[in-house]
């Protein structure tokens, strides 16, 4: 579904139930929903298909015939009390009223029959678009429940999942607009139907082809005219290519535009001033434009426009590379029983960039951190190119939200990570916290991606960002020096004396492990002993004052 899910999502745990038996069906209580239970952090706007119910109908509460329109549906019980029945349709018109008949079984006297249709497309069966069929009413023989369903006036053309629910009537589940989704009330059957509404188009041109030749936009984001001599009643031909977003539109906002392909025998879309559109197929599309959905014309001269693609974005350098934080908005799980991974893109382009580390803000503490490079296939990640093990030589406690610390960290890379100019990146990123901040309020190049159980094992989007600032710095003496801080001597063997023109709040020192093994507060003469460390390379943190930190490598001998 296209909505944002919380932080924390609340998943519904499957039912246990009882045997069916004749005493049963002469209570048929109603059940009381159960409470669902935090188990995890959900992708920011976590892109769901339709919920799927479970429900019995093998006691005779089910669905046998279905009718609307050209729909005409005989069917038994299906497993787990549901049937995908999708890909049958019936043409349906907005504004427009149809009779609807539900034949229902013979398992109780007392049924309701209620149906849903996703007006909005938003994946999500919502109380606006629940209608009540009718009640069996205790007739045993009446088992056809006959009622009408409108299409709301001003629904666009296109494809709506429908769905047909049958429940006993104690348990009000065909009652409640809520329900749609329902695994808690037992009893019932619930099928899935398509409507659709067509693209009713103006396909008629008395002034005929303008220009003579077929257009092939460039698709690099910007408006492009195919003729500035255009006729109302009258078309273009169009190249497009499949799967690329397009954007007809004229030089009048309230002209009627219709796309058909290129026989001009089937609208395949339409609309006023401005009609967007993405082929399923490459080839030739003619683009009408006329007075109104009348299909008025005329010699009234205007432009034809088509957009597609989208522009380079902008040169950057390292330290554009940030996604802020929009007050703890939300969050994405790391790992967990999903086995979730969550991937940001690094869209480089006119110049190359080093990068020594990140900054993520994380809920929940952290010890390690991990990463994967891939390179970009079709705006996804595609292969690897390169793994970074980090170290935390930082952290700040950036606030609390869902019951979790959200906590910035400077990941240093263990070695620097080289992008080339012009090259679009991603980087996975794995740690031990609970969750990445997210947030839908900023946005660098494309939306996050994840991966989890629920997209057959492939990178999917979301629709929001993961917080993080790219660290720019190398960790060398001359990048330190440049804002007046110095330490000597190195390779050190007791004593390591570090001077800046900032007061030192606090020094961290951390083995090649990634593990703290020194804190200082407010150093004595600016000086740390560590002639009692082994011998090896270790990360030094030192915080300032003002907040920033300064952060390099040291030998112990």
């Amino acid at each position: 579904m296209k909505t944002k899910l919380p932080l924390l999502m609340l998943i519904a745990m499957p039912i246990l139930g009882f045997g069916q038996s004749n005493a049963k069906r002469a209570v048929h209580q109603p059940n009381v929903k159960k409470i669902a239970t935090a188990s995890t952090l959900a992708p920011a706007k976590f892109p769901l298909a339709y919920c799927t119910p479970a429900l019995d109908c093998t006691d005779g509460d089910l669905i046998t015939n279905v009718t609307i329109g050209t729909i005409n549906n005989t069917s038994t019980c299906g497993a787990n009390g549901y049937s995908d029945y999708t890909a049958i349709t019936t043409n349906v018109q907005a504004g427009q009223t149809y009779p609807i008949s539900v034949t229902v079984g013979t398992g109780w006297a007392y049924e309701n029959v209620s149906v849903w249709i996703d007006y909005n497309k938003n994946e999500t069966f919502e109380a606006s678009e629940f209608t009540h069929i009718g009640n069996r009413n205790g007739n045993p023989t009446g088992v056809v429940i006959n009622n009408n369903i409108t299409i709301p006036a001003g629904t666009p053309s296109g494809n709506y999942r429908m769905r047909v629910r049958v429940a006993a009537d104690a348990a009000n589940a065909a009652l409640d607009p809520t329900f749609a989704c329902d695994q808690t009330q037992g009893y019932g059957e619930s099928e899935d139907y398509t409507l659709v509404i067509p693209v009713v188009g103006c396909l008629n041109a008395t002034n005929g082809q303008w220009p003579s030749a077929t257009f092939t936009p460039n698709c690099n984001g910007s408006p492009a005219n195919i003729t500035t001599a255009a006729y109302l009643n009258e078309y273009s031909k169009v190249n497009v290519t499949s799967g690329v977003p397009y954007t007809f539109s004229t030089s009048n906002a309230s002209y009627f535009i219709t796309i058909s392909d290129e026989a001009g025998t089937t609208s395949l879309a339409a609309g006023v001033g401005s009609v967007t559109w993405t082929p399923t197929a490459s080839g030739v599309v003619r683009f009408y434009s006329h007075l109104d959905n009348t299909c008025g014309g005329g010699n009234t001269i205007h432009s034809r426009i088509i957009k597609c693609g989208t522009p380079p974005p902008p040169a950057v350098n390292c330290a554009d590379f940030k996604v802020p934080s929009n007050n703890r908005e939300n969050g994405g799980f790391f790992g967990g029983s999903t086995a979730q991974r969550l991937a940001i893109d690094l869209p480089v382009n006119s110049s190359a960039l080093t990068v020594y580390g990140i900054e993520p803000i994380v809920a929940g503490t952290a010890t390690s951190f991990s990463f994967k490079i891939y390179n970009d296939s079709g705006d996804l990640p595609g292969t690897e190119l390169a793994t970074r093990t980090g170290t935390i030589v930082g952290s700040t406690v950036t606030g609390n939200a869902f019951g979790y610390d959200f906590i910035k960290y400077t990941v240093a890379f263990d070695t620097p990570l080289n992008l080339a100019a012009n090259t679009k990146y991603w980087i996975e990123v794995v740690s031990d916290a609970v969750a990445w901040e997210s947030t839908t309020a900023n946005k660098l190049g494309s939306f996050d991606v994840f991966l989890n159980s629920n997209t057959a094992g492939a990178w999917t989007h979301g629709t929001s960002e993961y917080v993080f600032n790219l660290i720019c710095n190398s960790l060398g003496v001359n990048d330190l020096n440049k804002a007046g801080f110095s330490y000597h001597p190195n390779p050190v063997k007791d004593y390591l004396t570090i001077t800046s023109k900032k007061a030192i709040e606090s020094v961290y020192i951390y083995n090649g492990a990634g593990q703290k093994v020194h804190t200082s507060v407010k150093l004595v003469d600016g000086k740390i002993n560590m002639s009692k460390m082994a011998p090896g390379v270790y990360l030094v943190n030192a915080i300032l004052s003002d907040g920033t930190n300064q952060s390099f490598k040291v030998i112990k001998q």
